[in-house]
Formats: structure tokens, sequence, C-alpha cells
């Protein structure tokens, strides 16, 4: 190929990563330290290499908190979870190195969500009122970029895509020692008592934050934290789904706008199945099907 057209190709291939990513506007890198981080940007992990990251990442830092009883070979740390077509891993990153990732899990009725485990009959009562309900999982930022607060980028995305997919509950369940950070970074209530999780070997405490009735808090929260692309333009770009409720807050004009959703494949997913063919052999036949439907050519 003509060096030429080499030179095309890579500046379209860059164009195209672009829009596939949420650039920090330069003014908020400053004032938060991160303009010596190399093209710092928050995006939805989507491709293999990005998953595997974040799973390392989480399972160093899991493993640092001794939240692992059972270490893997492989040092990943994910759940069927982590795998479902609408869970959204938003990843912070150093140029191709991920640094931060902060997962999303949404409800389902072949799922659930993680925290039924032990916070089932309280994640009931939300569901009997007619509330839609997500969880946040897998929080890790390895020590030498906590102060740097790429954080709050993170959380800013995560409750914007909770209010445009129609979320009225964030859900989390954490140790009882972090409650008071995570009410300070965000509008957490009590949602359930002290109990303890098994999977982590650790005591957890339930929080919940209503989304709609947090906006204006979370605005003024944000206000500072600007992005070069607006949000409801990257999340219709990412998945090919408008605002599930209309607002205000979203106005971009999406009608103009061609999205191009790329999900996790099959293939991705078969990956990390025969890494952890425990996930695989606890899956009730609704779960296969629902992933079959999904994931187009999955073998289970």
């Amino acid at each position: 190929m003509p060096i030429k057209e080499q030179a095309i190709r890579l500046d379209e291939n860059k164009g195209r990563e672009r829009r596939r990513t949420l650039r920090i506007k330069y003014s908020g890198l400053k004032r938060l330290g991160l303009d010596d981080l190399d093209k710092p940007a928050i995006k939805f992990a989507e491709t293999k290499e990005e998953l595997e990251q974040a799973f390392a990442l989480v399972y160093k830092i899991y493993m640092e908190k001794k939240y692992i009883k059972d270490p893997k070979d492989h040092g990943l740390y994910f759940s069927i979870f982590s795998l479902l077509p609408t869970t959204v891993h938003i990843i912070a990153k150093s140029y191709l190195t991920v640094i931060s990732t902060l997962t999303e899990i949404f409800d389902t009725k072949e799922f659930g969500l993680p925290m039924d485990l032990i916070y089932k009959e309280e994640l009931d009562e939300l569901r009997l009122q007619g509330r839609q309900v997500a969880e946040l999982s897998s929080l890790a930022t390895p020590r030498e970029y906590r102060w740097k607060n790429i954080f709050l980028y993170q959380v800013q995305v995560m409750f914007w895509y909770s209010l445009y997919k129609g979320v009225d509950d964030i859900c989390i369940a954490i140790n009882p020692r972090h409650v008071r950070y995570y009410m300070n970074l965000f509008p957490f209530e009590k949602l359930g008592d002290e109990k303890m999780y098994p999977k982590v070997g650790a005591p957890a405490v339930a929080l919940r934050g209503r989304v709609e009735e947090s906006v204006d808090e979370m605005m003024e929260i944000f206000k500072t934290l600007e992005m070069e692309t607006p949000l409801d333009y990257y999340f219709y770009i990412m998945t090919g789904s408008k605002p599930v409720k209309p607002t205000s807050i979203f106005n971009s004009d999406l009608k103009s706008l061609k999205p191009k959703p790329k999900r996790i494949t099959a293939d991705i997913v078969s990956y990390f199945l025969e890494k952890e063919p425990s996930i695989r052999d606890n899956l009730t036949p609704a779960q296969k099907e629902m992933l079959k439907k999904h994931y187009n050519g999955l073998r289970l």
C-alpha cells in the first residue's frame, strides 16, 4: 500500500477512535492535575484488550484489599455480570493503558443483580414500585492515580448514562469503611443494613442513589468536568438507542447522527468463559438462551 494511502487510513482510524472516546477539555485536565497523563480519555470498554486490562486492574486492587480468597492463574476478576450485553465498563485510559474502571450492571429478568445475593429483599421492594435499578461494581483505580480524581469523570459518565437509560435507582454494596467517601461523592442513602458478603469475605452496606431526584445536585458537582463531546451524542453513537425519557438535559441533534454500536462479540465472551469455565457451568437454561439471543454464534 502506498505511503500516502497508509497515512490517510491512519488518520481515518484515529478519527474513528476519537469519536469512540470522551476527551476531557484541557481546562479540566489542568484543574485536576491530569495534564501529565498521555491523551487521557473516558470511554466504554469495547475490545478484548480493554476488558482484559480492566479485569486485571480489578483483580490487582482486590488482591491488595484481600477480597479475593481463591487466587486465579489468569489474574482477572470478572463474573457473568461483567459479560452481559447491557453491562457497561466505564474506563479511563492514558493513551492505550486502562488506569481506572467502573462497571454499571443493569437489572435483567434472567440475571438480576449481583447484590441480590444478600440484598434481594431490599432490591425487590424497589422493583415492586416499578423502579428500574442498576448496580455499580468493580470500582478500581491504582494508588498512583487515585489522587488525580479521574474517577470523578467516570462517575459523571455513569450518572448521565443512568439517566439516559431510564434508571431510577443506582445501587451499590460497599465495605462499611467506605460509606462516608461514597456519600460525599454521590447523593447516596442507606438501602440495607450491614451484612457479610460471602463473595469477598467482607462486610457490606447497601446504598441507593435516586437518579432523577439528584439531577440538580449532580449538575452542580459536574459543572467543571467538561468533555469535548456531548454525552448524549456519545451514548447514541455507542449504543444506537435514544434517551428513554425526554429531558432538557440531553439536547443534541441525534437525528443527524449515524450510530455505530460496537458491542462485545460472541468471540470475546467465549474468550473469557474459557478462562473461567465454572461461569458457563452455573448458567440456567433461561440465562443461556438470553446470552445466545444477544451474542450470535455463542456456544454454551
